[in-house]
């Protein structure tokens, strides 16, 4: 192929972004069939299948993850030099920003944010995708989602952070609790079943195991859940205890019959953070996103 079109170079970041041809065409609002024509032709040019199937998803062969890093300081400088010229009006951008959080995460922040960017910036929407165990920061490599609020300890070098908040731990359990008659501490606590809650990288509940264990001791997992805001409502109906963020707790003490203690074991708080790829650094409405809701939170 001689001279070949510069246009490749970005058609070929975004389908390494995304690793679909459909949400590459999206990204750069190109029809579908431009963007397989281009995978062809990126094939043609590189003498490889750039993304090959694997398990049911597509992934970049060794070859495109070779050119990819090879290419990447001259793709993150054009994504730079041609940002820095947008201009950002929330006043008036319909911008469409696909933001990914834990049922807990979007109950602590999406109350306090949405109402106030519907005056703020009335045309710009979040779309929220619902989050499952599986998923992770891998999200943001991919481009399935921009933003990420949650509590991941070790991000990519290429992922940014900012730090949100952070709050502690308290259990719950259900009026009349023969716990409650008892003093309570951690033979109490051992005593009696526990809900497990995996939607949130199992964060309380790791640091909870990793304790017992070094004192030879465990709790007895009678089920694990996906989501924070059903476990008040099982333990209501149960003596089983859960142990959860402290907002969740009290929020739901109005709904679900149930009572707090202290954990009887001494928890770091969880710690949440907004993450973003290095691709979205400079993007105006992303910088002007991330600070306002530093903002709202602050």
């Amino acid at each position: 192929m001689k001279n070949p079109d510069l246009n490749l170079l970005l058609h070929f970041d975004a389908l390494m972004a995304c690793r679909n041809v459909s949400r590459a065409a999206e990204l750069l609002d190109i029809s579908q069939p431009a963007m397989s024509a281009a995978l062809n032709r990126l094939r043609q040019l590189f003498g490889d299948p750039l993304l090959v199937r694997e398990g049911g998803a597509w992934q970049p062969s060794l070859r495109a993850l070779e050119l990819h890093q090879n290419f990447k300081p001259l793709l993150e400088g054009w994504h730079r030099a041609t940002r820095t010229r947008e201009a950002f009006d929330p006043a008036h951008s319909s911008r469409t920003l696909s933001f990914y959080a834990t049922d807990y995460v979007q109950y602590t922040l999406l109350p306090r944010l949405i109402p106030r960017l519907a005056v703020d910036a009335p045309h710009f929407q979040l779309q929220i995708v619902p989050a499952r165990p599986q998923h992770g920061l891998s999200m943001l490599d991919t481009n399935h989602v921009e933003l990420i609020a949650g509590y991941f300890p070790d991000p990519a070098p290429d992922l940014r952070t900012r730090f949100l908040y952070q709050e502690p731990a308290v259990c719950i359990v259900r009026e009349g609790h023969p716990c409650l008659r008892k003093r309570w501490n951690l033979d109490a606590y051992l005593s009696y079943g526990h809900l497990d809650l995996a939607a949130h990288t199992r964060y309380f509940s790791t640091a909870i195991d990793r304790i017992l264990m070094g004192h030879n001791r465990s709790r007895k997992i009678v089920a694990t859940l996906s989501s924070y805001l059903v476990c008040p409502f099982i333990v209501e109906g149960s003596d089983l205890i859960a142990t959860m963020p402290v907002s969740i707790a009290r929020a739901m003490a109005g709904s679900a019959r149930i009572v707090t203690q202290k954990v009887p074991l001494t928890l770091p708080p969880i710690a949440v953070s907004l993450y973003w790829h290095e691709r979205y650094q400079d993007d105006p409405a992303h910088a002007w996103l991330r600070q306002y809701l530093a903002g709202v939170l602050g």
